[in-house]
């Protein structure tokens, strides 16, 4: 199938411009957000801001979420509603993690709940991935680029639970998918 099949009669065709562009813009933002507050702000003690960044992509998360279902749902509705919902709770996870870097902050207790949210971030990308490959919109590899995306942060999720150290991250190389997804959406999603 190919991706003009949604679009094949537009009367009925849903419009997927603006849930697409508003999904691909949170990805963006959260994108560029994110290492400023974890990896600039974190580390160099500024727990204030590396909190606020953290709530602000919970946020965009559910933002996300939400405008990622009628694109999904090209996949199958029960498939998107379950990545929505995976990523919803993943806000929910990261909002506590962000917490703990408010007064009083508790450093180690960030890291840990925001590494266990990671599994269900992973799931979140599974499940979103399995209903990109299963859609006539999405182009099939962008699918399997987002499922690789899921496994790798699953992954590494599973090498901390079982307390196993590891100086690489699966994850740090199969974010690729999550990477050309947001491309996708902002650029090619919707337009005919």
């Amino acid at each position: 199938m190919t991706a003009g099949v949604i679009a094949a009669d537009p009367v009925t065709a849903p419009d997927l411009r603006t849930p697409a562009v508003v999904a691909g813009a949170a990805l963006l933002v959260m994108a560029v957000l994110a290492p400023l507050g974890l990896l600039l702000a974190l580390p160099a003690g500024h727990f204030g801001v590396a909190a606020l960044v953290a709530l602000t992509v919970a946020v965009l998360d559910v933002v996300a979420a939400v405008a990622l279902l009628p694109v999904l749902a090209t996949g199958g509705e029960l498939w998107a509603w379950i990545a929505a919902t995976l990523r919803v709770a993943y806000a929910a996870v990261f909002t506590v993690a962000g917490a703990s870097l408010l007064a009083p902050v508790d450093e180690a207790r960030f890291h840990a709940v925001w590494d266990a949210g990671l599994l269900v971030f992973g799931a979140h990308l599974l499940v979103a991935g399995a209903a990109c490959v299963r859609s006539t919109l999405v182009p099939t590899w962008i699918g399997w680029l987002v499922v690789l995306a899921g496994a790798g942060y699953a992954f590494d999720a599973v090498v901390v639970a079982v307390g196993a150290e590891s100086a690489f991250s699966l994850g740090a190389v199969t974010f690729v998918g999550e990477v050309v997804l947001l491309l996708w959406l902002l650029v090619r999603c919707g337009r005919q």
